[in-house]
């Protein structure tokens, strides 16, 4: 491994007969529009030992009707659970602390994995090494698509492709250029850093990667993953100012331990979120 610079439930919690290798977490909150093609991604990741674990504390839309139709079709692999939280991070973390798989990652209920995608992460942590006791994580590159699924040709997702392929945990500090549904970790590396941070519920990704950077550096897999879904109600189009300043706050607190380093992570920081806040204003509904 490189150094950490470089790069209550609906239904009963089962007994897996075989131990998933994967658990995936997604929290799911009035998205019936979308939330079967994201259950259904899952399904179509090119691995069978996996559960999918989606965490539901209120939805009045239709979506807990789908969801258990999702699950009397596809088994015991999704999980539904249906209690209040206190937002989408603390039910992610609600998730994983039911989880039972060695390797770990969250899909939020508008977005999708690519076919095949969990083959790719699985593959790329190698035989036993969601199980080891050393903390690893992994990050593949996103597409985007629309509110129906379509395709966008966007600049941005290349800008984070290229970005992603030069990573350094300095890099990382001058922006979140991971793309959330892409990352992946073992159950070692969240218990060294520690679940997400309920009081944060705009960059608790960022926070995240941050922490996982302090600890390993991340293996980038050069293969597309999934897609992030741009649509008028999804959170980073309505909050895009207060996304990137709680941001560029978080970068501030990790790049203190990098001294001069750090420093000029987060003044570079600053500039290229001024830039990615008019490139929004143009390319995201709402922004």
């Amino acid at each position: 491994m490189l150094g950490a610079d470089q790069a209550r439930s609906a239904t009963p919690y089962p007994t897996h007969s075989v131990k998933p290798t994967l658990s995936l977490v997604m929290p799911c909150l009035d998205q019936v529009r979308f939330v079967e093609e994201a259950v259904r991604s899952v399904f179509g990741g090119g691995i069978e030992e996996f559960e999918l674990i989606v965490r539901d504390p209120g939805s009045t839309d239709g979506s807990r009707e789908l969801l258990q139709e999702l699950r009397n079709e596809l088994g015991e692999r999704l999980q539904l659970v249906f209690e209040p939280d206190q937002g989408q991070s603390d039910a992610i973390n609600r998730g994983f602390a039911q989880a039972s798989g060695s390797i770990r990652g969250w899909l939020n209920s508008d977005d999708r994995l690519r076919e095949g995608a969990l083959r790719h992460v699985v593959s790329a942590f190698g035989p036993g090494a969601g199980d080891a006791d050393q903390p690893a994580w992994i990050f593949g590159h996103a597409g985007i698509i629309d509110e129906n699924g379509q395709p966008m040709q966007s600049l941005i997702a290349r800008y984070k492709d290229w970005r992603s392929r030069r990573y350094s945990r300095v890099a990382l500090l001058t922006e979140n250029f991971l793309p959330q549904m892409a990352v992946f970790w073992n159950d070692a590396m969240w218990r060294r850093a520690g679940g997400l941070d309920v009081q944060r519920h705009l960059d608790m990704d960022y926070d995240l990667w941050l922490r996982f950077a302090g600890v390993a550096a991340p293996v980038h897999i050069d293969e597309v993953l999934a897609d992030f879904r741009v649509h008028s109600d999804a959170k980073g189009s309505v909050s895009t100012r207060a996304q990137l300043r709680a941001a560029f706050e978080t970068s501030r607190s990790h790049a203190m331990e990098l001294g001069w380093r750090g420093r000029f992570a987060v003044a570079l920081h600053r500039v290229l979120g001024t830039r990615t806040r008019l490139v929004y204003a143009f390319v995201k509904p709402g922004s």
